[in-house]
Order: structure tokens, then C-alpha cells, then sequence
């Protein structure tokens, strides 16, 4: 077992593929898991290209007839017409559950994701776990590969349980990205803000599309607002079967809930004092779009979250839109963060650093600092030095300061003298 740590475009998907062929020309199979749907788009084509039809894709967004085939052909079985079984599955969590009979090698990229774990429906498992017991049954090899490991699997590296090989440099000696903070407290103060855009961040949205480059903006939070109050009385609408606040999406004109699906319309007046003065409060991606298209009306901007993704081959139009340079700016939230591959994407913006590094979550400012610095490895990934703008009303904060000078290993070591501490300090000697 061993943990590939490799910083972004260090060439981790090039080792990925000289080990899979090692694996097959031995007649061994492969799963090569992926924590989102949404990468498989990009990685598809280069695996196809490489082992043409040995490779097999398996997600939830196939039908059941498709997923079908997926297993009857693992099992070497005819099914429509081809009797070739798959040797290399391509997939999500739900993979580690195919019939393998030959397993060889198991790579888990980007391990640290929290998407690997199923939380609901039943049966619910962490899927890098799952997959090193299904290694072990086989006698299999695991490889771990990511920019930002999580706590416990460098750890468990540093400490000799696992393997560890470190790419600490980009391919062909590229530059990793430049981050800036943006302090938009101060900004707020001066009255310099355009929307929830600082002068920092629109200056160099202008400076890449007019060099022809492209830009990504990330916001860990889908929708038009968080969610809407009420000025008079502060009532927040919530969902009647889980208790939490609605997001109002402005596509519909509706409340809804993230947890259980619940819709409801905007209300017209307070439920509580029948007021109709009724805002609302923080800004998700659909918000983030909308404004930006005010701000510059002759850019091309696209969105990319859960709800324009909802039919199979959303991921794929907007990714390859995208590639294609047909579109300018790219919003979306953690579906951008990690694995995809654009030449000409030159600025990254983060948007709200503090909803993150403030989350109710013990682990709140370990996924912030992955977050953060997987979606700054979009920006400046083949040729120039790209520039990460991070808009915050912290700039002060030691996590902020570690992803500006890229600092992994400090992150690991940071604690605070006094307080709730920043992560979990190891005593890596």
C-alpha cells in the first residue's frame, strides 16, 4: 500500500497509467476509483486512448440495463454482442462492489475526498477503506494518489504503515500557481465591492479574457442564497421535515431543502408577522453567475453544480464546452475543485474562504486548506504561472497563510496555544 503525494499537474494520472499497463499485460484487472462523476468525463478519454475497450465506466448515473451490462461483463459473460471482460473499471464508491476475480491493483485518486463516503442509503462504508479490504482479499497492490492527503493517511505513511512516493514539483518545472488574499472586510469599507466581487479579483477576471485565457470561480455552495429572511421579525424559512434553513433558488422561485429534497414556494408575507419585506441573505453559484453576467454581459459563463447536472451527459457538455474555449468563466462549487485538466484557465477565485474555515465540523479547516488548494491547481496547469484570488474577511488566518505559500506539511504541524486548534497536530519527529 502506498500513498502517491504528488502537488497538481505533477503528472500523477501519467503514473496511474505505467502502472495499469503493467497490471494487464500481467492479466490482472484494475479499479481506478474517483470520488466525483463529474471527473470520469476527462479521465475517460485518456484511458480509452490509451486501453481502448478493456475499460469499463461504472457511476449512478447509468441506467440499471447499463450497470447490468457493467457487471455481467466483469464476469466475462455476452452481453450485448461484445463477450470481452472488462480488465480496468473506471468509477465511483459503488465499484468496489463489482465482481472482480483477477484484481491486481486498486488506485484511489484524490483519497482524501469526503465523498467516498456513503452516508445514505444503506450500506454505508468509506469506499478508499472498502477497496484496501477488497485489495487485501486479492493479495492486490493500493495506491493512494493526491495533492492534499488526509490527516490519517499521511500519518499512517509517515509512520511506515504505508508506502510513500512525493512529487513535490509540477511537470516540466511549471510554476505552481501565485494565491493572493483578498481582504473584503476592508473592501466592504471603502465601498470597492462590485457585488461579492473585490477590485483584486474583476482585475484579474479583465486580465485573462483579454489575453483569451479562462477563469474558474468556486463557491462550495450551490443555488441563489443560502437562504431569505425576514427584516422586520428575522423569521428564516426551514424545511418541515429536517428543521434546517431553505435555499432559494431563483430558477422556480422556490425553497429548497439540501438534506431531503423539500420545495416550497417563496412565501409573499411572513408566516410569522406578516411582513412582505422579506431578502435574501448570502450568495450561492446561480447568484454568482447572475451578477457576474450583469458585470460583464458580453462574457460567456457557465455553471457547474447539481443542479445543472442532473441529466448523464450535463457533465460532459459543460466540460467539453469548456475545453473547447467556448466558454469564458466556469462557477461552480467542489465539482471544480479537483482532477480536471484546462490548458487555458489562468485564474482561480475563491469566492467565500470563511464559510468554510468557519463550518460547524471538526475537520472544517483541514477540507477547507484541500479544498482550496486542489481548486488553486486548476489555474496555470501547462504553460504560465497561473494567480488564485481568495476572497476572506481573515486575512490573518494560519490556514489562509498556509495555502498561499503552499505549506502541506506546516498545515499538518500547525496548532494553536490556546483555543480550538486548527487540525489535528501530529507528532511526525
Amino acid at each position: 500500500m502506498v500513498l502517491l503525494h504528488g502537488v497538481t499537474g505533477s503528472g500523477k494520472t501519467e503514473v496511474y497509467i505505467h502502472l495499469i499497463k503493467k497490471m494487464l499485460e500481467e492479466g490482472k484487472q484494475v479499479l481506478y476509483l474517483l470520488p466525483e462523476i463529474a471527473l470520469t468525463t476527462q479521465i475517460i478519454t485518456r484511458l480509452t486512448r490509451v486501453f481502448g475497450e478493456s475499460v469499463g465506466v461504472y457511476h449512478s448515473k447509468f441506467s440499471d440495463a447499463q450497470r447490468t451490462e457493467v457487471y455481467n461483463r466483469m464476469l466475462g459473460g455476452d452481453y450485448g454482442g461484445s463477450s470481452s471482460c472488462y480488465k480496468l473499471i473506471l468509477g465511483v464508491r459503488s465499484s468496489v462492489f463489482l465482481p472482480f476475480t483477477n484484481l491486481g491493483l486498486v488506485i484511489v485518486d484524490e483519497e482524501h475526498e469526503n465523498t467516498y463516503k456513503q452516508y445514505d442509503p444503506a450500506p454505508r462504508y468509506h469506499a478508499r477503506d472498502t477497496a484496501m479490504v477488497l485489495a487485501a482479499s486479492f493479495g492486490a497492490k493500493v495506491l493512494l494518489g493526491t495533492a492534499t492527503p488526509s490527516v490519517e493517511t499521511y500519518y499512517n505513511a509517515k509512520s511506515g504503515k504505508y508506502g510513500l512516493v512525493e512529487l513535490l514539483t509540477r511537470h516540466s518545472e511549471v510554476e505552481l500557481p501565485k494565491a493572493e488574499l483578498a481582504n473584503i472586510l476592508r473592501a466592504r469599507k471603502m465601498k470597492q465591492m462590485s457585488a461579492m466581487f473585490s477590485p483584486q479579483l474583476l482585475g484579474a477576471i479583465e486580465h485573462a479574457i483579454e489575453k483569451k485565457e479562462q477563469v474558474i470561480l468556486f463557491q462550495n455552495r450551490r443555488g441563489f442564497s443560502p437562504y431569505v429572511e425576514c427584516m422586520e421579525c428575522a423569521h428564516i424559512p426551514k424545511c418541515q421535515n429536517c428543521d434546517v434553513s431553505l435555499t432559494y433558488h431563483k430558477v422556480g422561485n422556490q425553497l429548497v431543502c439540501h438534506y431531503c429534497g423539500f420545495t416550497t414556494k417563496v412565501p409573499e408575507r411572513c408566516p410569522a408577522c406578516h411582513s412582505t419585506d422579506i431578502k435574501t441573505r448570502g450568495f450561492g453559484t446561480e447568484k454568482i453567475e447572475e451578477e457576474l453576467q450583469l458585470l460583464y454581459p458580453e462574457l460567456r459563463i457557465s455553471r457547474m453544480d447539481l443542479d445543472t447536472t442532473r441529466s448523464r451527459n450535463s457533465y460532459e457538455q459543460i466540460i467539453s464546452d469548456f475545453e473547447e474555449h467556448k466558454v469564458d468563466v466556469l462557477v461552480g462549487t467542489q465539482m471544480v475543485t479537483k482532477g480536471l485538466d484546462f490548458d487555458k484557465v489562468s485564474v482561480v477565485g475563491v469566492l467565500d474562504a470563511d464559510s468554510m474555515l468557519n463550518f460547524p465540523d471538526f475537520r472544517a479547516h483541514e477540507r477547507s486548506f484541500q479544498l482550496m488548494a486542489q481548486v488553486s491547481g486548476r489555474a496555470g496547469r501547462k504553460e504560465k504561472q497561473g494567480l488564485v484570488v481568495i476572497q476572506t474577511t481573515q486575512p490573518e488566518h494560519p490556514v489562509l497563510d498556509l495555502i498561499v505559500n503552499n505549506d502541506f506539511k506546516g498545515f499538518l504541524k500547525v496548532r494553536r496555544s490556546s483555543g480550538s486548534s486548527i487540525t489535528i497536530h501530529l507528532f511526525l519527529g
